[in-house]
């Protein structure tokens, strides 16, 4: 049976990690906050993180192994008189193994929530991994919420724009990604799920320590977020955004929270507790 607390549509800031070091970085943090990490830490550290007693979430580290996906495999084909090697899509009985793997692991930490399978960049793709994922996640009792993750950034960083409208061509708003994203979401929604997470808006960045960087400015978030009303904006947690995400009382993760140091902008944060401020914002 799904469960719900006082945590729903209200905003939650959500510090990620991956290693015991960043897990004490949180020791004095006063306020209510929650921690994700991916299912492959160390068992030990997500039980640590359960014993915090915070809202925990479990992801299943979407950047790992990217050259090499867990969804793909490598097929043989014989063609035109010789054999191709490549590597596709996998069969939908290995990706059910794989998604029963990971809820199996996720089953022995006790968290309040867990990311479905999704794959970066693929919107159609992680949305058939979202079926999936909800009818093998139903096949026993579980404490926690699967979260469905919605992949919103390849399409509205991709989206082709005509430059100039012809005649015949569909009126401006179904040929916009917004007509797009709103019937990929209606689809999770119509699958099950009540929690609903919009991934895929971090960019490659190479200027910045951490690499990646959030695609939208804070009034472009804030539009997404009006009319795609989700529960969870993977990536989002940032000083420049907090306002944005508390009016839409939403919860959002980042990624580069805890690695982050005042020293790297002393003239803005010498004389602040940044990380503070963020948890103290809900």
């Amino acid at each position: 049976m799904l469960i719900t607390d006082g945590l729903d549509r209200e905003f939650l800031p959500v510090f990620s990690l991956n290693d015991f070091r960043l897990l004490k970085r949180l020791d004095n943090l006063e306020g209510n906050y929650g921690i994700l990490a991916p299912i492959s830490c160390y068992p030990k550290l997500l039980h640590r993180i359960r014993e915090r007693g915070k809202p925990f979430f479990i992801d299943s580290n979407i950047f790992k192994n990217y050259e090499y996906p867990w969804y793909q495999q490598l097929q043989c084909e014989f063609k035109q008189g010789r054999w191709i090697r490549e590597y596709r899509l996998a069969d939908e009985n290995l990706l059910r193994q794989k998604v029963r793997d990971y809820l199996a692991k996720c089953d022995q930490f006790s968290p309040d929530y867990v990311f479905a399978l999704d794959i970066l960049g693929e919107p159609l793709l992680s949305l058939y991994l979202a079926r999936l994922s909800w009818e093998e996640y139903w096949q026993k009792s579980r404490s926690y919420n699967l979260i469905g993750v919605v992949q919103v950034g390849y399409s509205l960083y991709n989206w082709a724009k005509p430059l100039i409208p012809q005649l015949d061509s569909l009126p401006p708003h179904y040929n916009s990604p917004k007509s797009f994203l709103g019937t990929l979401i209606s689809e999770y929604r119509n699958i099950g799920y009540q929690h609903i997470a919009l991934g895929g808006l971090l960019k490659l960045e190479k200027t910045i320590s951490t690499g990646l960087r959030f695609g939208l400015l804070p009034h472009e978030l804030d539009e997404l977020l009006s009319w795609s009303r989700p529960n969870f904006v993977l990536g989002g947690l940032a000083l420049g955004r907090v306002e944005v995400l508390r009016k839409h009382r939403v919860w959002a993760d980042s990624t580069g929270w805890l690695w982050w140091d005042a020293r790297y902008e002393p003239e803005r944060f010498s004389q602040r507790n940044a990380l503070q401020e963020v948890s103290a914002f809900n």
